[in-house]
C-alpha cells in the first residue's frame, strides 16, 4: 500500500484548516503530518521521484495537471509536449517550514491543479547537487523561494537558488519570493542571521569565495524581487497566506495558458521542429506561420508552441478566429483586442484600420510580446496586426495559422512549416481514445477501427469526430454507421473543410470539383490542357488551390488530394443536382455509370463520365451524351483479345453491327476533350468519331499495332496536345504524327517492342515532353534533337539508345534522364543546354567520362552519376553555380576536385560505397553553410575537417581516421552514421585508441538517429540520455561494455554484434517500438515488460539468453521472432492478443512454449497471421482474411535421422498439454508430422471457436 503526502493533507483535517479556527486545526493536522513522516516519508519520497521520472514528457495544464501526471505524447498520446513537468518549485528550509506553512502552501497548489515540486531537504545524500533538482528548476514555470531564518543556512537551498537565478536570466524564470519569518533587506543584503550562516560557512572552509560570491550574489538578486512579506502581515493567518498566494500564482500561469486537449496524439516533431524555426528568446523577432488544409491540428499545434513560450514574455496575446471575426466585426476590432491584451487596458476606440496600425506600433514598440494570430485569412490581415519586424523589439515571437499557404508569402515572415496528415498508426491511436478511451482498440474492434483510418485519411479533426460519436453508439450500430460514413461524409468534419471551398471563385471551384471527382493522382502537366480548352485559367487556378491545402502536386508531378476534400467534391456534386445522378455533371463510380445511362431517358446533362471496359453500352447510350466533355473507359478486367473477342462482338456492340460503335454519324460526341480508352481493342472502328476537340488521347496498354485503322482517323485531331501510348506492347513502329502539330506531350514509356518512331516527330514544333522510358528495343532517336526547339523534358531511361546526336538546338531542356541505358558518350554541344536543371546517367554502366563542356550548365541542379565508370569530375565543376546535387555512388571516381567544397549552393554529396575514392576535404567546406547531406560511407577518408553547422545527415567511414573527429559543432545535425570496423576491409592503416569514445554525442541535441559501428568503442557517454529527439539508435560495437541509460524518446533500438554487454535495462523505454538484438551476449533483458508500446521484438543468436520474460503485458506487440537461441529454455507468460506474427526457431533447448491460446484464437483480425514454430526445421500456421479457418503445414526434411521432439504448452481446456512427433523420412523423401491432443490420431484439428481445421 502506497501513500502521498498530498493525499493526507486533503483530508478533513486539511480542510478544516481553511474553515474552523487555525489553531485547532494546525494541531490536528500537524499531528497527522508527525506520524505520517515517521512511518512513510522516505516511501513518499520513492513515489514522487518515481513519478517525477515517469514524467518524461512536460505538462502545461493548469487544470490538467493534476490529474493527468503522464504526458508523454508518443507513448500515451498526450497532448501539449510541454517542456515542464513541474509549474512551481517550492525551496524551503524544511526545518523552519516544512510542517505549516509550506505544507499548507503545497496543498492549496495542488489543490486548483497546479502541479508543484516540494523538496524535502532532510531526504537528501550527501552535498552533491540532484540531478531531479535541477531538472524541475530548469523544467518549472515559477519558482518559490521560502526565506527562513535558517535559509542561508543550507547549502541546498543557495544552490537551489543560485539555479533559480540562472534560469531567470537566460529563460525568464518567473521568481516569486516569500519572505516568511525575515525581512526582504535582511536577505538583500545578508544581515543578521543570513550574515552569521555566511560567516559559519566560511569557517568551515569547505566552499571557497567564488562560490560564497555566486550564493550572495543570487541572495541579493532575489531579495530585491517585490515579493511576499509574511512577517510584515497582520495575524500571520498561514492557510489564509497560502491561499492567496496560490491565487496570484493561479493568476500568472492563466493569463498565456491555452487550453488544448487531453488526446492529441504525435505532435512532438511538429512542435520541435517549429520551435528551432523560433529560435531562443534572447534572438531576433521571428515571424512563423503553420498552414495546412483545415481541421489537420494547425491551432493545437500552435497553442502548444504558445504554451512553451508564455512563461517567458511579460506581454501576449492570443487572437482566435480571425477570418470570421474580420468579417463580423472588422479588423479594427481585432486590432483593439490586441492592444488591450498586450497593455492590460480597457477597450480602446480603433476608428479606422490606418489609426489601428498607428497606437500598435507607436505604442507597444518597447513592449517584447508573444502573439498568436488564428486563422489569418488576408494578408492585410498580418500588415494591420503584425506589420513588420520593427514593430516589436528583439526577441518578440509571433505565431500565425492560415489554410492559405501564399498569404505567408511576405517579407515579414520569416519561416512557414506545414503540417501534414498522419500515418495510419497514430491515426488509430488517435481515434481509440476518442472511440475506446484507450491507446489502442478493443480486440474485437480492429477491423471496424481500421475502416475508420480508411475514411479519415489521416485527419485529425476526422478522427476525433468519428471516435467520439461510435464512443457514444451501441457498438451493434457501428457497421451501419461506417457504411453510411463510407458513402455520406460527416456533416461537423464536412462543414469544417467547405469554409475553404466557398472561398474559391467560380473556375477554381470547376477544377476542383474535378480533381475530386475524376483526377486523383493524374499528372498536373497533362490535366491542364483540358481545363485550358474550357478557359478555366488553371495554372493561376492550381496555385490558389495549393496555397489553400486543398491539393498537393507530389515531386512525380500528380495530384495528390486528401481523402476527405475528395469526398467533400463529391458530396457537393451529389447536392447540386439534388441527388439525381442524371442531373450531376460527373459520374466517376463506373459500376453506376452504365445503370445510370441505361435508366434515363432524353439528352444527359452529364460533362464526366467513367465507364467500365466490359459493359454493355450502345450507339444510343452515346448519342444523349451531347455535352460529355470527359469519357474514360476503365479495363476493370483483363480482356482476350484473340479471334473470338466477344468483348466487342457480344458485350460493347449488342445493338450496333461489330467494330464500329460510333456508327456513320460524325456528330457523336462533338463536345469531346478527352478520351482514355485503356485496352482499346485492335478492331475497334473510330473512323466516323468526331474527335475534331480531341485534346488528350490516352490509349495505354492497349493491343494496337502499326495497322490500327484508327490511326488515320487522327488527322482529323488537330487539337490534340497529349497523345498517351503506354505499355501499348503490339506496337513496333509508331503512327505518323504531321497532323498533331499542336502536340506537347508524347508518351511511348514501355512500348517494349517499339523499334522505330516516325521520323515526322521532327515536325512538332510544340513538343514539350517525350517520354520513352523502357522501350527497351529502341536503339537510336528518329531525328537529331536540333529541331525540338521547344522540348523541356527528354526521358530514355531503359533504352537501347547509345548516344544524343546533337543537343545544340534543345535551348528549353530542363530535365534530361538515361538512366540504364546504354548511351556511351554525351556530346560536346550539351554545354549548350543553359537551361538545363537535372541531369540523371545512373547506372549507364558503359559512359565513361563527362565533356568538359558540361561545366557551362549554368541551370544544373542535380547531377546523378551513380554506378557509372566515370573516373574524374571536371576539375573546373566548380562553376556550376546552382548545382545543389552530386551524386556518384557507386562510380570509378578515385578524387574530388577542391572546387567543389567551395560552391555556395551545394546541399548533398553522396558517394557511399565507393572504396576508390579518396577523399580530401578542404576546410573551406566549414563555410558551405548550403551542405544539409553528406554520404561518404566506405570511401577513405584520413582527416575529417570541421564540418558545417548546417549538415543535417552525416555518413562517414573512419577506417583511415588517426583519430575520433569532433562533431561537437553540428548542432542541427539529425542523422549520424559512423562506421570504422577493419574487419569490413583487407587492409587498416591506422588504429583509433582502444578507449576511443564519442565524448561530443550528447551534445547533438536534434539527432534522431545514430548507427555507431565499431570495435573500439568500449563506453557511451552517459549524456546520451539528454538527447530529446533520438528515434533510432543501432549499435554493432562488440567491445562496447554496457549501455547507459537511453533517451526515452526512442523508437527503435537495434543491438548487433555487442557481445560484451551481458545485461541491459529498457524499463524508460516507454515509447519504443521495434527491438532486435543480433548476436549479442546478452543474458537478461530488463523492464521487457515495461515497453507498452512496443511492436515488434527480434532476437537472432542471442545465445546466453536462458530466459524470455514476461511479454503478457505488451499490449501492442504484433510480431515475435526468435532465432538461435540455443540456450533459450523459457519463454514466460502468454502471448499478448495484439500478436500477428510468431516465429520460434532453432531454439534446441526450449522445452515449453508459451501460452498459444491467445494467438491461434485470433480470428477477426483483418490481417494474414502467421506462426512459425519448430526444432531445427519450420511449421507453418496461416489464417485466411477472416482468420476463421487455418491451415497447418509442416515441413521436415533430414538426411535419414529419425527424431522426436515433445513440447508442452499451456492453452484452453482443450489444448492444455500437445505431444508432437516429428517424422522425419530418409534423404530425399517427403517427411510428415503428426500432432496427437487429448487422443486424437495423427491428423489433429485444431479448434478456434469451431473455425479451424487441419
Amino acid at each position: 500500500m502506497s501513500f502521498k503526502f498530498s493525499d493526507l493533507l486533503r483530508s478533513p483535517f486539511a480542510v478544516l484548516a481553511s474553515k474552523l479556527d487555525l489553531d485547532f486545526a494546525m494541531c490536528c493536522t500537524a499531528f497527522v503530518v508527525n506520524l505520517f513522516n515517521f512511518f512513510f516519508k522516505r516511501r513518499s519520497r520513492e513515489i514522487d521521484e518515481g513519478e517525477a521520472n515517469d514524467n518524461a514528457a512536460t505538462n502545461n495544464g493548469i487544470v490538467r495537471a493534476a490529474s493527468s501526471p503522464h504526458t508523454s505524447t508518443e507513448g500515451r498520446g498526450m497532448i501539449t509536449s510541454s517542456s515542464y513537468d513541474y509549474e512551481v518549485f517550492l525551496s524551503f528550509k524544511g526545518s523552519d517550514t516544512r510542517e505549516r506553512f509550506t505544507d499548507f502552501l503545497y496543498t492549496s497548489l495542488e489543490d486548483v491543479g497546479l502541479r508543484a515540486f516540494k523538496d524535502d531537504e532532510e531526504l537528501r545524500v550527501g552535498e552533491e547537487f540532484a540531478p531531479e533538482l535541477l531538472k524541475a528548476i530548469n523544467q518549472s514555470k515559477i519558482s518559490i523561494p521560502i526565506f527562513s531564518k535558517d535559509y542561508a543556512s543550507s547549502i541546498w537551498c543557495l544552490k537551489e537558488l543560485v539555479c533559480m537565478v540562472e534560469c531567470w536570466k537566460t529563460r525568464g524564470l518567473k521568481i516569486m519570493p516569500i519572505f516568511y519569518d525575515v525581512t526582504p533587506s535582511e536577505v538583500r543584503y545578508q544581515t543578521q542571521g543570513y550574515g552569521e550562516a555566511f560567516r559559519s560557512h566560511k569557517k568551515k572552509k569547505r566552499y571557497d569565495e567564488e562560490t560564497m560570491g555566486e550564493w550572495k550574489a543570487a541572495l541579493s538578486a532575489v531579495g530585491a524581487i517585490n515579493g511576499w512579506d509574511l512577517q510584515s502581515m497582520p495575524n500571520r493567518r498561514e492557510a489564509k497566506f497560502a491561499k492567496k498566494v496560490t491565487q496570484e500564482v493561479f493568476n500568472e500561469l492563466k493569463k498565456a495558458y491555452l487550453v488544448v486537449s487531453n488526446n492529441l496524439v504525435n505532435v512532438d516533431h511538429h512542435v520541435n521542429e517549429i520551435m528551432d524555426m523560433i529560435g531562443d528568446r534572447k534572438s531576433e523577432t521571428r515571424i512563423i506561420g503553420i498552414h495546412g488544409m483545415g481541421g489537420i491540428g494547425k491551432t493545437t499545434i500552435a497553442k502548444i508552441i504558445y504554451n512553451k513560450l508564455s512563461n517567458n514574455f511579460e506581454n501576449c496575446c492570443f487572437l482566435s478566429n480571425i477570418r470570421e471575426m474580420s468579417q463580423l466585426k472588422g479588423i479594427e476590432c481585432l486590432q483593439n483586442q490586441l492592444f488591450c491584451g498586450i497593455v492590460k487596458c480597457k477597450v480602446t476606440d480603433i476608428r479606422n484600420i490606418d489609426e489601428g496600425i498607428m497606437i500598435i506600433k507607436e505604442r507597444l514598440s518597447n513592449k517584447r510580446v508573444l502573439l498568436l494570430l488564428d486563422d489569418v485569412d488576408e494578408k492585410n490581415h498580418i500588415d494591420a496586426l503584425v506589420g513588420e519586424c520593427d514593430w516589436f523589439p528583439k526577441g518578440s515571437k509571433v505565431i500565425i495559422t492560415t489554410r492559405k499557404k501564399d498569404i505567408l508569402d511576405v517579407p515579414q515572415v520569416d519561416y512557414s512549416y506545414e503540417v501534414n496528415s498522419m500515418d495510419p498508426n497514430r491515426s488509430l491511436q488517435l481515434f481509440s481514445k476518442h472511440a475506446f478511451r484507450r491507446d489502442y482498440p478493443l480486440v474485437e474492434y480492429i477491423n471496424k477501427s481500421y475502416k475508420v483510418i480508411n475514411i479519415a485519411g489521416g485527419l485529425p479533426l476526422a478522427l476525433e469526430v468519428i471516435g467520439s460519436l461510435l464512443s457514444r453508439t451501441k457498438k451493434e450500430m457501428w457497421d451501419v454507421i461506417l457504411e453510411k460514413l463510407e458513402n455520406v461524409p460527416h456533416a461537423e468534419v464536412q462543414s469544417k473543410l467547405k469554409i475553404s471551398y466557398d472561398a474559391l471563385d467560380f473556375r477554381q471551384k470547376c477544377i476542383f470539383l474535378d480533381i475530386a471527382c475524376l483526377f486523383i493522382g493524374y499528372d498536373k502537366d497533362v490535366v491542364v490542357h483540358f481545363w485550358d480548352e474550357s478557359k478555366l485559367f488553371p495554372e493561376e487556378a492550381m496555385e490558389v488551390l495549393q496555397n489553400m491545402s486543398l491539393i498537393k502536386i507530389k515531386e512525380d508531378k500528380k495530384i495528390w488530394m486528401h481523402d476527405q476534400l475528395r469526398d467533400l467534391g463529391r458530396e457537393i456534386v451529389h447536392q447540386e443536382s439534388n441527388n439525381k445522378i442524371q442531373k450531376q455533371s460527373r459520374v466517376w463510380n463506373p459500376a453506376a455509370s452504365l445503370a445510370f445511362l441505361r435508366r434515363h431517358e432524353g439528352e444527359i446533362k452529364v460533362e464526366a463520365l467513367r465507364l467500365k471496359s466490359n459493359c454493355t453500352f450502345t450507339y444510343e447510350d452515346f448519342m444523349r451524351l451531347s455535352n460529355l466533355r470527359f469519357l474514360e473507359v476503365v479495363d476493370n478486367q483483363k480482356v482476350n483479345y484473340g479471334a473470338e473477342s466477344r468483348f466487342l462482338q457480344h458485350k460493347m456492340l449488342s445493338n450496333v453491327p461489330p467494330g464500329n460503335v460510333f456508327q456513320e454519324n460524325s456528330n457523336l460526341l462533338l463536345q469531346l476533350q478527352w478520351l482514355s480508352w485503356h485496352n482499346i481493342p485492335q478492331i475497334l472502328d473510330i473512323t466516323n468519331f468526331s474527335g475534331k476537340n480531341m485534346v488528350i488521347l490516352d490509349l495505354s496498354n492497349s493491343k494496337i499495332t502499326q495497322h490500327w485503322n484508327g490511326w488515320s482517323h487522327m488527322k482529323v485531331m488537330k487539337k490534340l496536345k497529349v497523345l498517351n501510348l503506354t505499355e501499348c506492347c503490339c506496337l513496333e513502329r509508331t503512327p505518323n504524327f504531321s497532323a498533331q502539330e499542336n502536340l506537347q506531350h508524347l508518351i511511348l514509356q514501355g512500348c517494349v517492342n517499339l523499334v522505330e518512331i516516325d521520323r515526322s516527330i521532327g515536325q512538332l514544333k510544340h513538343l514539350v515532353s517525350l517520354d520513352i522510358r523502357y522501350c527497351s528495343n529502341l536503339r537510336r532517336l528518329p531525328i537529331e534533337p536540333v529541331r525540338w526547339k521547344a522540348l523541356e523534358e527528354l526521358l530514355i531511361d531503359s533504352t537501347l539508345i547509345k548516344e544524343i546526336p546533337n543537343c545544340q538546338g534543345m535551348k528549353n531542356l530542363r530535365i534530361f534522364t538515361a538512366s540504364n541505358s546504354a548511351i556511351i558518350t554525351l556530346p560536346h554541344s550539351i554545354g549548350e543546354l543553359t537551361t538545363l536543371e537535372y541531369l540523371s546517367l545512373d547506372n549507364c554502366r558503359c559512359l565513361e567520362r563527362l565533356p568538359d563542356s558540361i561545366v557551362n550548365l549554368e541551370s544544373l541542379i542535380e547531377m546523378d552519376i551513380r554506378g557509372t565508370m566515370i573516373k574524374k569530375l571536371p576539375d573546373s565543376i566548380g562553376n556550376l553555380k546552382n548545382l545543389k546535387v552530386v551524386k556518384m555512388t557507386g562510380s570509378l571516381i578515385s578524387k574530388i576536385p577542391d572546387t567543389l567544397w567551395t560552391m555556395e549552393k551545394l546541399e548533398e554529396i553522396e558517394a557511399a560505397v565507393n572504396q576508390r575514392l579518396h577523399v580530401k576535404i578542404g576546410n573551406g567546406i566549414y563555410r558551405s553553410q548550403s551542405l544539409r547531406i553528406l554520404n561518404f560511407g566506405y570511401a577513405k577518408i584520413y582527416t575529417a575537417p570541421k564540418f558545417p553547422e548546417s549538415l543535417i545527415s552525416l555518413h562517414l567511414s573512419m577506417l583511415y581516421m588517426k583519430t575520433f573527429p569532433d562533431l561537437s559543432n553540428l548542432s542541427n545535425l539529425k542523422e549520424l552514421y559512423l562506421s570504422f570496423d577493419a574487419r569490413t576491409y583487407d587492409v587498416r592503416s591506422y588504429e583509433l585508441p582502444k578507449d576511443a569514445m564519442p565524448w561530443w554525442i550528447g551534445k547533438l541535441s536534434k539527432l534522431e538517429s545514430l548507427s555507431l559501428s565499431s570495435s573500439y568503442v568500449t563506453t557511451l557517454p552517459t549524456d546520451i540520455s539528454l538527447l530529446p529527439q533520438l528515434k533510432a539508435l543501432d549499435l554493432a560495437c562488440s567491445n562496447l561494455c554496457c549501455l547507459p541509460r537511453l533517451p526515452s524518446s526512442l523508437l527503435s533500438l537495434f543491438l548487433c554484434n555487442c557481445r560484451s554487454i551481458c545485461s541491459t535495462d529498457l524499463s524508460n523505454l516507454k515509447k519504443l517500438s521495434s527491438l532486435t538484438i543480433q548476436s549479442s551476449a546478452i543474458t537478461e533483458i530488463r523492464g521487457l515488460n515495461c515497453l507498452e508500446n512496443l511492436e515488434d521484438l527480434h532476437l537472432y543468436c542471442v545465445a546466453q539468453l536462458n530466459i524470455l520474460p514476461d511479454i503478457s503485458n505488451l499490449k501492442k506487440l504484433k510480431s515475435l521472432r526468435v532465432r538461435l537461441c540455443g540456450n533459450l529454455v523459457e519463454i514466460q507468460g502468454k502471448l499478448p492478443q495484439s500478436l500477428e506474427e510468431l516465429m520460434i526457431c532453432s531454439c534446441d533447448s526450449l522445452r515449453k512454449l508459451p501460452d498459444l491460446s491467445s494467438f491461434r484464437g485470433k480470428k477477426r483480425v483483418d490481417r494474414k497471421a502467421n506462426l512459425l514454430l519448430c526444432q531445427e526445421k519450420f511449421v507453418e500456421f496461416e489464417g485466411d482474411e477472416t482468420n476463421k479457418r487455418a491451415k497447418i503445414e509442416y515441413e521436415y526434411g533430414s538426411e535419414g535421422e529419425d527424431s522426436e521432439s515433445k513440447y508442452e504448452y499451456e492453452g484452453d481446456e482443450t489444448n492444455k498439454r500437445a505431444k508432437t512427433e516429428y517424422e522425419y523420412g530418409s534423404e530425399g523423401e517427403d517427411s510428415e508430422s503428426k500432432y496427437e491432443s487429448e487422443g486424437e490420431d495423427s491428423e489433429s484439428k485444431y479448434e478456434s471457436e469451431g473455425e479451424y481445421e487441419e
